[in-house]
């Protein structure tokens, strides 16, 4: 049924005015993911010293009471959304741009894939990639040429903190909001240890599975470089067999019915040598 009054949750914390705030995290744009709102419920529970004030949005408050990923359709493909429209996630998204419209915007998700916290993020985006940069991750990755109507392709800074509904996905999430606000001046101290290196990879293609099955047996190892005619998947008599290198990037037999995850390349080790692929180019 039509229900035009569905709405993200948004709150704003901290000091100051409060009728527009620069800064925002995201949750819960996947119903089915806790780590964001309860690492952002600890921590308010904290009541931490916020220098400036921070929106704080509960994406899609329907899918989180019902503990599924949407309703209707997926939230994050389709930004930037329909307030016209039947489907209550296209509504949603549609608010939430208008929402996060000139925000510096760190979304929190999990995955099936990885324990690795890992960063997503759109080209053009110097504000968004500075912040990746600055976060507790080993890999940050460019995703515009493979996803369309995410919200990192609005600027969001979309970090994936572990496994889904794993107590370290949490607590990673809890440290990534605190870096995130660090980076932002909303929170004091320094963001991250000086010495973690960062890794820079974009995704060009997905990996499709063959046959709709969770049977597969996934024989790479994310982040793990793939040599072509190494073989990286197989069912049955099914042999998958890489026809170029490539690095995989949340690949995992349970995530979707249709693809393992995603086929990338490595760009660079330093922010230096990621802006120059992705921001300097544009």
């Amino acid at each position: 049924m039509f229900d035009g009054n569905v709405s993200p949750d948004v709150s704003v914390v901290g000091p100051g005015d409060h009728d527009d705030p620069d800064v925002a995290v995201m949750v819960s744009v996947h119903g089915d993911e806790f780590a964001g709102p309860r690492a952002v419920y600890r921590f308010l529970d904290e009541d931490p010293d916020l220098q400036r004030p921070v929106k704080f949005v509960v994406a899609n408050p329907p899918a989180a009471v019902s503990d599924l990923r949407y309703l209707d359709v997926d939230l994050n493909r389709v930004v930037p959304g329909d307030p016209d429209s039947e489907d209550r996630e296209r509504r949603l998204a549609a608010q939430i741009v208008e929402e996060i419209e000139g925000c510096l915007t760190l979304s929190i998700h999990t995955t099936h894939a990885t324990p690795e916290p890992l960063a997503f993020l759109h080209a053009g985006f110097p504000d968004a990639l500075a912040a990746a940069a600055d976060l507790p991750l080993d890999h940050v990755v460019e995703e515009g040429r493979v996803l369309e109507g995410v919200f990192a392709s609005r600027g969001v800074v979309s970090v994936e903190t572990g496994m889904a509904r794993s107590d370290a996905a949490t607590s990673n999430a809890r440290k990534i909001v605190r870096a995130f606000l660090r980076h932002a001046d909303a929170l004091e101290g320094e963001p991250r240890g000086a010495d973690r290196e960062t890794r820079y990879y974009e995704i060009y293609q997905m990996a499709t599975k063959p046959s709709s099955t969770d049977d597969y047996r996934l024989l790479v190892e994310n982040f793990r470089p793939v040599e072509a005619g190494e073989t990286y998947a197989e069912y049955e008599d099914q042999r998958l067999v890489a026809e170029e290198d490539f690095v995989p990037v949340l690949m995992s037999v349970h995530g979707y019915p249709d693809i393992f995850g995603y086929k990338g390349r490595e760009v660079g080790r330093t922010l230096e040598a990621a802006r120059e692929a992705w921001i300097d180019n544009e």
